[in-house]
This record gives structure tokens, C-alpha cells and sequence, in this order.
């Protein structure tokens, strides 16, 4: 679902515009429909005290997270040992934010500002209250086409093309929902309910969080409501006991055989 539709700016350069406006496109065409995963484009998030720094894409889903910035690599980036970035504008080099590290504080900001509301946000399941120490908060760099990023102090796991987006997205949902369901790697996997990410959307917006206007309310219980326990314990021996008559076997209707280690035992129905 899209939330928060994509909002156009003249100011920035028309390449990263272009990027932006295709990426939005491409959002909105895979997950309009789906209300599994929720959208917001143009979102402004706290990276300190004092600076916001604007999201182009906010992906909101059941196992985390994702952040997109579509608008920052284009031209000819370059990136040297120390993690210093610059672009190669008309010939000279201009010194630019390292956006990787911007992110960083972004993403730790968000987590603390959604852990602030927790008891508004996330609903208590089975008598346990999540948190969002575990919540997946995933970045995903997309590059202009026709520009160019070098240097040895940059990892480009992260940096994809815009034809990339929508795959590497749910790539990523079907890694968290594939260790959802082993034996042992989803026991600490982060998981929320449709209505919670309603509430978290609304929370990044500013928005009042209605839970009454969400979906699948029914299904999840009311925030600060608690529920008995399921009672757990450790993995024990079930015995079974049979209903049937118990055959005796006398020694005298034992008859060898041609096998010095084994017996034939006669038919029940002889007795």
C-alpha cells in the first residue's frame, strides 16, 4: 500500500530527480495492492539534534524496515580509503557527505524514536511485549544511471541499480520469513502484525496513531492487554499406551530356526 505518494523537487539535480521519480514508480506498480507491505516517499527523519535528513523511500513491512536513498549517487563519485567522499562536478572535485554514515544515525534515531512509543506501537503477544532491538532497519542506495562510483574505502553490497529495487526488497522479505520458520534461527526473528505496521507508519509521519482504522485489528490484542502465557517447557519422551490385549508368548512355542541368533515366533492365532 502506498501511504505517502512521491513528491517531485525541482532543486535537486535532474538525474537523482529522475532516479527518485523511477524508483517511486516502480515501488508503487509492485506493492499498491499489497497490504503486506506499506510505502512512504519523502519522509523527514531526525539524523541529531539539530538536522533532519530526507528519506526518499520508507518500505514498511511484517519482519522490519527498509530505507532508500534514490536522490544522493549520481555523476562520478569517488570514495578514498578514509571514507571520504567526492563528486566530480564540470572537472573539480567537491567534497560531499559520506550518506552510509548518514545513515547510520538515521537509522539508530528511527530506533529510538519508535522504542520512545513502544507501548503504542507494538501489541503484546502472548503475554510478551516485543521490542524494537531486533526490528530488521535495512538501506539501500540506488545509483543513476550513467554514473560511476570508485575507490578502495566503499562497500557497494548495498548500492544497487533502480531496476534492482523492487527484487532486492523481496529478496530480503523472503530471507527473514525463510529464518522465521527453521528449527532455530527464528527464535529471535522480529515479526508485527498489520495493524502495528499501521501504527509505526503513522508514527513516522506524525500522524495520531488510530488503531481503529487499521487493518486485521481482531486478529492482534490491544495494546497493554496482556494474555495467559502458553505454557512451555523442555522436549520429554511421549509414552504410548496401547488399548490391545497383551499376547503372552510361552518359551515352549518358541521353535529354532537355522539361525543360531534368531527365533520364529508362532502365529497368535495357534494359541
Amino acid at each position: 500500500m502506498i501511504l505517502k505518494d512521491y513528491i517531485h523537487r525541482p532543486d535537486a539535480d535532474p538525474r537523482s530527480e529522475e532516479t527518485c521519480a523511477e524508483a517511486a514508480t516502480r515501488l508503487r506498480n509492485a506493492f499498491k495492492n499489497n497490504e503486506d507491505v506499506l510505502v512512504l516517499n519523502d519522509i523527514r527523519l531526525p539524523m541529531d539534534e539539530e538536522r533532519t535528513l530526507n528519506i526518499d523511500h520508507i518500505v514498511i513491512h511484517s519482519y522490519g524496515i527498509t530505507l532508500i536513498n534514490s536522490r544522493t549517487i549520481y555523476g562520478k563519485i569517488e570514495v578514498n580509503y578514509r571514507g571520504e567522499w567526492s563528486r566530480n562536478v564540470k572537472g573539480r572535485e567537491i567534497a560531499m557527505q559520506n550518506p552510509i554514515e548518514m545513515f547510520k544515525y538515521v537509522s539508530r534515531n528511527l530506533r529510538e524514536m519508535l522504542t520512545e512509543q513502544i507501548d503504542a506501537l507494538l501489541t503484546r503477544a502472548k503475554g510478551s511485549q516485543k521490542t524494537f532491538e531486533n526490528m530488521p532497519i535495512d538501506v539501500l542506495f540506488i545509483q543513476a544511471i550513467k554514473s560511476s562510483i570508485i575507490g578502495t574505502g566503499i562497500n557497494q553490497s548495498n548500492i544497487i541499480f533502480v531496476e534492482a529495487l523492487t527484487q532486492s526488497i523481496n529478496r530480503t522479505f523472503s530471507a527473514y520469513k525463510k529464518r522465521e520458520f527453521q528449527m532455530y534461527g527464528g527464535l529471535d526473528t522480529f515479526k508485527i502484525s498489520s495493524s502495528d505496521m499501521y501504527a509505526i507508519a503513522d508514527c513516522i509521519q506524525g500522524n495520531e496513531i488510530d488503531r481503529s482504522s487499521y487493518p486485521n485489528m481482531d486478529e492482534v490484542a490491544k495494546p497493554g492487554v496482556e494474555t495467559a502465557p502458553v505454557a512451555t517447557g523442555r522436549r520429554g519422551i511421549v509414552r504410548a499406551h496401547s488399548t490391545l490385549p497383551v499376547k503372552i508368548i510361552k518359551a515352549r512355542d518358541i521353535q529354532p530356526s537355522r539361525s543360531k541368533t534368531s527365533a520364529q515366533v508362532p502365529d497368535a492365532s495357534h494359541d
